[in-house]
């Protein structure tokens, strides 16, 4: 029989193992600029739809960081980001529900929880991506010509994510001036 500390303390050493991962941080801040550029990508935030929602309105869409998502309108782009994200997606299902139940309370409505959803796919997808990589580093580490791999991804991994960030910040405002300007996308969502 184990003593209850131990399962709990090989979870806790698992996390920061996974947290300790260069890959892992290198792929979860690939993931977030695919995240943030996908959704800058997508129409312009949409208030008045949110409180369509609010009021109980029928629609075949929903909304994501304030945008109006409805998976077949989507680009290629955030279409394969959603299926990459899905088991960490349904991982944060029962988060979700928590904090639905304690949002409720508070009337915030459809737009401002669209946010917190888009927040909390993005923290499921990142601890998704650390296991992954900590996994994918410990392969790694087993293999001759890996071990040189690993060492050339712990030295470069923070400039490379310097990088990514930086890009990000240029591209994401860009990106977004374009989507505003084109408006709204999705004219076969029924609420229009």
């Amino acid at each position: 029989m184990t003593p209850k500390g131990k399962p709990l303390s090989r979870f806790g050493a698992f996390l920061r193992n996974a947290g300790r991962s260069h890959l892992g941080w290198l792929l979860a801040c690939l993931h977030a600029a695919w995240f943030l550029l996908s959704i800058a990508n997508m129409s312009p935030p949409s208030p008045g739809f949110g409180r369509f929602l609010d009021h109980v309105g029928g629609s075949s869409a929903t909304l994501l960081a304030g945008r109006p998502f409805h998976f077949a309108y989507e680009s290629l782009f955030l279409k394969l980001l959603i299926l990459a994200d899905m088991p960490s997606t349904l991982a944060m299902v029962p988060m979700s529900l928590v904090l639905f139940v304690c949002l409720k309370p508070l009337h915030l409505g459809f737009y401002f929880a669209s946010y917190l959803t888009a927040a909390l796919v993005l923290v499921g997808a990142t601890c998704q991506l650390l296991v992954v990589g900590s996994y994918v580093e410990r392969w790694l580490a087993l293999r001759v010509w890996g071990s040189w791999l690993r060492l050339h991804i712990h030295r470069w991994s923070s400039l490379i994510i310097a990088i990514i960030v930086i890009a990000t910040l240029v591209l994401a405002p860009v990106v977004n001036e374009r989507s505003r300007s084109l408006g709204f996308r999705h004219g076969g969502i029924s609420f229009r």
